[in-house]
C-alpha cells in the first residue's frame, strides 16, 4: 500500500538545559549514548562505558554503574512493573542479563537494586547479543545472538534462583529482531534475522517460517498494540502476525531504526550511504559523519499517511517516545521534541485540502462522538453536493441520519430536483426508524412520481418491521390510486378501518369489505357495522343482514375460533325455524303456506349461517356480550323488510320463547270456542272459552316470570325494543294502500302477506314473556285499524265493554253476539248496551230479535239485571215494543213476588227465635232453676253426690268433670268457644277498616257486603271517627 499522502502533524522544539537555556541538555552532551529505552515516566540512557542514567521529565538525572568492565548493548523497560533489563558484557565478552528494580534502592551503594543476573550460556565462542526480547510477566526472556542462535530462558526470573536456558533456533545468519506474543498457553515468539521471519511456539516447540525475506539490524520491532512484528526494508514496511504475513506500506528507501508511538510507526533513513552498506548487519554510527544528514518519517498506520518527515543534519543517536512525544537525540548531543497536533488543528488542516475522507477516519481513531463525525461527514457530503456529485453526496448524507437534520438534505435535493437521490435518502430515513408522517408522505409521492412501483413494494410489502407513518402511507396510496397498497398495509398491520375505508370508498369491493369484518370478531365488527352497515346494505342487502344477524346473536367469532354449528336462515315467514319465534303461528296455514311461496320480507342467502347453540355447545369457549339490535336499525332505514328479517333471527336466536311451542287461540281469531262442560255449545254465558284462556295466560305469565327473573333488565329491555319495533313494522305492511291498482295476482299475494303480517301481531301480542306496554301497543292497533289486535289487548286489560263498542261501532252483529257470549258473564254492563244496540234501529231489530228474545232469557235466568234497567235501555228509542218484553216482564213480577214472600216468612221465622231467647235469657235472670236430671251427662251413670249442674241443665258427677279454674259445660263448651272466637273476630274486623273497603270494590254487589257487615252486627263495634280530630 502505496503512502502518497504527506502531512506536517508534529511540531519540532529544540530542547535546553534547565541550567543554561542557551545549550542543549548537558546530560547528552556529556555522555556518547549507545543504547536507550523509556517508560514509566522516565527516560534510560546507557553510554559506552556501562553506566546507566534515569532522566526524568525536567531532564534530571540519576547514574549508576551497571556493568563495570563493559558495555551496555540492549535495554528494556517493563510497562507493567518499574523493573529494568539490561544486557551486557562483563569480562571476557560474557553476556549477562541483569533486572534492576528501579523503585527500589540499592543499600550499600548507588542506584536501584539488582534483582537478578543471569549469564546467557554459549556453546563455544561468545558473540554479542544482536536482539532482546522480553515477556511482561518475566516468565520467559528470549535473546537473539550475532551468530544466528536464540536462547530462550524460562522461569520465574525475579524468584527463582537458577533458570532453565534452550537454544530454540541455529542458524548462520544473525538475529536481527525478537518479539512475544502473548496467548493463554505459551508464548509465540516471532524472530528475525538477514534472510528469514520465524515464528516459534514455546509451547508447541514448534518453528514456522513466515516468510524467507529479513530484516536488517534495528529494523525490526514489536507493536505491542497489536502485537505484530513490524520489518523495514528498503521497498516497504512488512507486518507480520500468528497467521503470516500482513499488511505492507510501500517506503522505498534504506532504513536504520524503526519504533511505534502510539499508532504511528517512526521510520530512520539513513544519509546517503550505499545501499549495500545499509543492507549489512548494521550501519555504524560511527561510520557516519557529523554532517551526515539523516531523515526521520512518521507514518500513520491507520489512516496511511506520512503524518510527519524531517531531516537532522547532525543524523539521529537515538529516538525516545516518553511524555506524549518522540524525542529526537542528535549525534551532536541535541535534542528535539516532536508534539502531536490537537486532533482538531489536524482536521482544519484536512478541511483546507478537501480531504475528508481522511478527517473521518482520524475523527473515528482519535474516538470522536458521534456527533462531531457526523458533522464532519456533512461538510463531506457538501463539499461533493458543491462540486455536482450528487450521488456521492448522498452517500455521505445518508451516514448523517439521526444526527443532521433531515429538512436540511431533503430541501437541497428537492431544489435539485433530484428525486431520484431523494428517495434513497428518504428510504435509509425509514429503515432507521428515525421518520415521520412528512417524510412517509414525501417518499411515497416519490414513487409515484417516478412510477416506481418495484421500488414501491419493496418498501410496502416488506416483511421487516413497521418503519414509517402506517396512516400516511395509506392516505398518500389512496390519493395516488395506488389501492393495492394501501389495502395490503390496512390488513397486514390491522388497520381495520383504513381497510374497509378503502375496500368500500375506494375499491368498491363490498365483498371483500364484508368477508373482513365477518374474520374481525365481534368488537370490530360491531364498530365497522356501525360505520359502514349503510353502504353494505345497500349493495349486499342479503350478506350484510346475514352478518347483523350473527352479531347481535352472539355467534360471530374471529377466523380460526371454533364456531356453532351452521343451520339454514330463517327469512321472515315461515321457514323451517319460524316455529321458534314467540310470532309464529305453529300449525296454522298460513304458516304452511309460507314454505312453498315467497313473501314480502326477502330471503337471505348466506353460507354461514347458525342456529341458536344449545347449552355446552362446541362454541362456548368464544362467547361474548352480543351488542343491542337497537345499535343497528337506523341501517335498514330503507329496508324495512330486511329489517323484519333481521329482528325476527336475532329474536329467535337470542330469546327462543318456549311459549311459542303451545298453540294458543288468539283472541278475536275466528275459531270456535270448545264445548261448555257443563252447558250447550256455543252458548251465551259460556265462560270457558274465555276462563279457560285466562287459565292459559296465568300459568303462562308464572312461568314467563320464573325465566325473566334469569333474565337482565336490561337484556328485557333489548327484548322489548326489538318486539315493539316488530310489531311496527308488521301493523305497517299490514297497510292495505291502494287495492285497487293492483292486479288478481298482486291483490291476492298482497292479501296472503296481510294474513301472515296479522298472524306474526297476534303472536307478539300472545308472547307473555315481555312486558311490554298495551296501551301503546292498543294505540298502535288503533291507528293500523287491526281489529284483531285491539280485541286481544281490551281481553288483555279486561276491558269488555270496549270490545263490545269496537263491534257495536263496526256495526257487525254476528261480532257482538259472539262478544256478549264471552264476555257477558264476566262484565253485566255488557247486555245494557247490546239491548241499546239491538233497539237502535228497526232493521237490526227485525233482524236480531230472536237473538234479543236469547238475551232476555238468559238475562232471566241468571238474574243478570233487574227489570227497570231492561226497560231502560230498550226505551232508549222507539223501536222496541212493549210486546217483546212483555212475557220478560211478566216472569220478573211473579218470581219478584214469590222472592218476597219468602223473605216475610223467612224475617217471621227470624223474629220468634229471637223473642224466645230472649225470654230464656229473661227467665234465667229472674227464676231459679231446678235440677230434676238423675244421671251423669258424661258417664251415664245414676247421678249421686257430689254432682255438679249448669244451667244449660247438663249435670256431671264431680269426678267426670275434669279440674280446671273455669267451670264450662263439656257439652256446650266447643259451641260456647265458637260463638265467643266469632264474636271477638266480629270486633277485631271492626277495626279493619282497609279490610272492608277491599271487599267493597272487588265485590259485584256492594251492598250485599254491607248487608253481611251489618247481618254479622260487625257495625255494632266500629267505633265512631270524629271528623274534628
Amino acid at each position: 500500500m502505496a503512502l502518497q499522502r504527506q502531512f506536517n502533524f508534529f511540531d519540532k522544539v529544540e530542547l535546553k538545559d534547565p541550567e543554561d537555556p542557551t545549550k542543549s541538555p548537558e546530560i547528552f552532551q556529556s555522555i556518547e549514548s549507545n543504547v536507550a529505552t523509556s517508560g514509566r515516566g522516565h527516560m534510560v540512557v546507557a553510554d559506552r562505558s556501562g553506566v546507566v542514567h534515569i532522566i526524568d521529565k525536567n531532564l534530571k538525572v540519576e547514574s549508576f554503574l551497571a556493568y563495570e568492565s563493559g558495555r551496555i548493548t540492549h535495554m528494556k523497560q517493563l510497562r507493567q512493573r518499574n523493573i529494568l533489563v539490561t544486557v551486557g558484557e562483563e569480562d571476557n565478552a560474557v553476556q549477562v542479563i541483569k533486572l534492576w528494580d528501579l523503585d527500589k534502592p540499592d543499600r550499600v551503594k548507588t542506584g536501584p537494586t539488582l534483582e537478578r543476573s543471569i549469564r546467557v550460556q554459549q556453546t563455544k565462542d561468545t558473540f554479542p547479543v544482536s536482539a532482546l526480547a522480553v515477556l511482561e510477566n518475566l516468565s520467559q526472556i528470549a535473546v537473539g545472538l550475532a551468530n544466528g542462535v536464540v536462547v530462550l530462558i524460562n522461569g520465574d526470573l525475579m524468584r527463582e534462583r537458577t533458570t532453565a536456558q534452550k537454544i530454540v533456533h541455529q542458524n548462520d545468519e544473525p538475529i536481527t529482531g525478537l518479539g512475544f506474543k502473548e496467548q493463554q498457553k505459551g508464548a509465540l515468539l516471532f524472530i528475525a534475522t538477514t534472510s528469514k521471519v520465524l515464528l516459534y511456539n514455546t509451547f508447541t516447540k514448534h518453528t514456522q517460517t513466515l516468510d524467507d525475506q529479513g530484516g536488517g539490524l534495528g529494523c525490526a520491532v514489536m507493536n505491542e498494540a497489536s502485537q505484530e512484528l513490524a520489518i523495514a526494508r528498503d521497498e516497504a514496511i512488512f507486518f507480520y502476525g500468528a497467521d503470516g504475513r500482513g499488511p505492507a506500506y510501500a517506503f522505498d528507501g534504506p532504513k536504520t531504526f524503526i519504533s511505534f508511538y502510539k499508532s504511528y510507526l517512526v521510520l530512520v533513513s539513513p544519509p546517503n550511504i550505499t545501499t549495500a552498506a545499509s543492507r549489512q548487519f548494521g550501519v555504524n554510527a560511527s561510520a557516519v559523519s557529523a554532517n551526515d544528514t539523516t531523515r526521520l518519517t512518521i507514518i500513520d498506520t491507520l489512516n496511511k499517511f506520512t503524518a510527519y518527515q524531517a531531516t537532522f543534519s547532525q543524523g539521529i543517536r537515538s529516538v525516545i517516545c516518553e511524555w506524549g512525544s518522540i524525542h529526537i537525540v542528535e549525534n551532536g548531543g541535541k535534542v528535539y521534541r516532536l508534539d502531536e497536533m490537537d486532533t482538531s488543528v489536524k482536521l482544519d488542516i484536512l478541511f483546507k485540502k478537501n480531504m475528508y475522507l481522511l478527517a473521518i477516519n482520524l475523527a473515528h481513531n482519535q474516538k470522536y462522538d458521534n456527533a462531531s463525525i457526523s458533522d464532519i461527514i456533512k461538510k463531506y457530503g457538501d463539499h461533493l453536493y458543491t462540486k455536482g456529485d450528487y450521488d456521492g453526496a448522498m452517500g455521505q448524507y445518508v451516514r448523517t441520519i439521526g444526527r443532521l437534520e433531515p429538512s436540511y438534505v431533503i430541501r437541497k435535493f428537492l431544489d435539485a430536483q433530484r428525486i431520484y437521490n431523494l428517495t434513497s435518502y428518504l428510504q435509509e430515513l425509514h429503515s432507521s426508524g428515525l421518520a415521520n408522517a412528512d417524510h412517509t408522505t414525501l417518499l411515497l409521492n416519490c414513487y409515484t412520481k417516478l412510477k416506481d412501483v418495484k421500488r414501491l413494494d419493496e418498501f410496502i410489502k416488506t416483511d421487516s418491521d413497521l418503519m414509517f407513518d402506517l396512516e400516511t402511507a395509506i392516505q398518500v396510496c389512496r390519493q395516488a390510486g395506488y389501492y393495492e397498497h394501501a389495502v395490503y398495509l390496512a390488513e397486514k398491520f390491522e388497520e381495520h378501518d383504513l381497510y374497509l375505508t378503502v375496500q368500500i370508498d375506494d375499491v368498491k369491493n363490498y365483498e371483500k369489505a364484508l368477508a373482513y369484518m365477518r374474520r374481525l370478531g365481534s368488537k370490530e365488527a360491531d364498530k365497522n357495522l356501525q360505520k359502514y352497515g349503510k353502504v353494505l346494505l345497500t349493495h349486499l342487502p342479503e350478506k350484510t343482514t346475514q352478518l347483523l344477524v350473527d352479531l347481535c346473536s352472539g355467534f360471530l367469532t374471529k377466523a380460526g375460533s371454533p364456531s356453532p354449528t351452521p343451520g339454514t336462515v330463517t327469512p321472515a315467514g315461515g321457514q323451517p325455524g319460524l316455529n321458534n319465534l314467540p310470532f309464529a303461528m305453529a300449525g296454522s296455514p298460513v304458516t304452511a303456506n309460507l314454505t312453498a311461496n315467497a313473501i314480502s320480507s326477502p330471503r337471505v342467502i348466506s353460507q354461514t349461517v347458525f342456529q341458536p347453540k344449545s347449552k355446552g355447545g362446541q362454541g362456548d369457549s368464544v362467547k361474548y356480550s352480543p351488542p343491542s339490535p337497537r345499535t343497528f336499525m337506523s341501517l335498514f332505514v330503507d329496508l324495512p323488510s330486511y329489517l323484519i328479517t333481521f329482528l325476527e333471527q336475532v329474536s329467535a336466536n337470542r330469546w327462543p320463547s318456549p311459549s311459542a311451542q303451545t298453540n294458543l287461540t288468539p283472541a278475536g281469531a275466528s275459531a270456535k270456542s270448545p264445548t261448555n262442560a257443563g252447558g250447550r255449545p256455543n252458548s251465551i254465558g259460556s265462560v270457558n272459552a274465555v276462563t279457560g284462556s285466562k287459565k292459559a295466560y296465568d300459568s303462562t305469565d308464572r312461568s314467563s316470570l320464573g325465566r325473566s327473573g334469569l333474565m337482565s333488565d336490561q337484556d328485557m329491555e333489548e327484548r322489548k325494543a326489538v318486539w315493539n319495533t316488530l310489531f311496527e313494522l308488521y301493523l305497517a305492511h299490514n297497510n292495505t294502500g291502494k287495492e285497487s291498482m293492483l292486479g288478481a295476482a298482486d291483490l291476492y299475494k298482497k292479501m296472503r302477506d296481510r294474513n301472515i303480517n296479522k298472524e306474526k301481531c297476534l303472536r307478539l301480542l300472545n308472547d307473555t314473556e315481555i312486558s311490554y306496554d298495551m296501551n301503546h301497543a292498543l294505540v298502535l292497533c288503533h291507528l293500523a285499524e287491526f281489529d284483531e289486535g285491539i280485541v286481544f289487548l281490551y281481553e288483555r286489560m279486561k276491558m269488555y265493554t270496549d270490545i263490545l263498542r269496537l263491534w257495536i261501532g263496526r256495526d257487525d252483529t254476528t261480532k257482538v253476539i259472539e262478544c256478549l257470549r264471552k264476555y257477558g258473564p264476566l262484565e253485566p254492563s255488557l247486555y245494557p248496551l247490546t239491548l241499546s244496540y239491538f233497539s237502535s234501529s228497526p232493521g237490526r231489530l227485525t233482524s236480531a230479535t230472536p237473538e234479543l228474545l236469547k238475551v232476555l232469557d238468559h238475562i232471566d235466568q241468571q238474574d243478570l239485571l233487574p227489570p227497570l234497567q231492561v226497560v231502560q235501555a230498550l226505551s232508549q228509542t222507539s223501536v222496541a215494543t212493549i210486546g217483546m218484553i212483555k212475557n220478560y216482564i211478566g216472569r220478573r213480577i211473579e218470581a219478584e213476588k214469590k222472592e218476597r214472600a219468602e223473605d216475610q216468612k223467612q224475617i217471621q221465622s227470624y223474629r220468634q227465635e229471637s223473642e224466645n231467647k230472649r225470654r230464656e235469657i229473661e227467665d234465667l235472670k229472674t227464676s231459679a232453676r231446678i235440677f230434676q236430671v238423675t244421671k251423669c251427662s258424661s258417664c251415664g251413670g245414676s247421678l249421686d253426690l257430689p254432682s255438679v249442674h249448669f244451667l244449660c241443665r247438663h249435670s256431671f258427677h264431680q269426678r267426670c268433670l275434669a279440674d280446671s279454674a273455669d267451670r264450662e259445660c263439656p257439652k256446650c263448651m266447643i259451641e260456647q268457644r265458637t260463638v265467643a272466637d266469632i264474636r271477638r273476630m266480629q270486633e277485631a274486623n271492626a277495626e279493619k277498616h282497609d279490610l272492608f273497603l277491599s271487599e267493597l270494590e272487588d265485590a259485584d254487589d256492594g251492598f250485599e257486603v254491607i248487608a253481611k257487615y251489618f247481618g254479622n252486627n260487625t257495625m255494632a263495634f266500629a267505633k265512631l271517627i270524629d271528623s274534628s280530630n
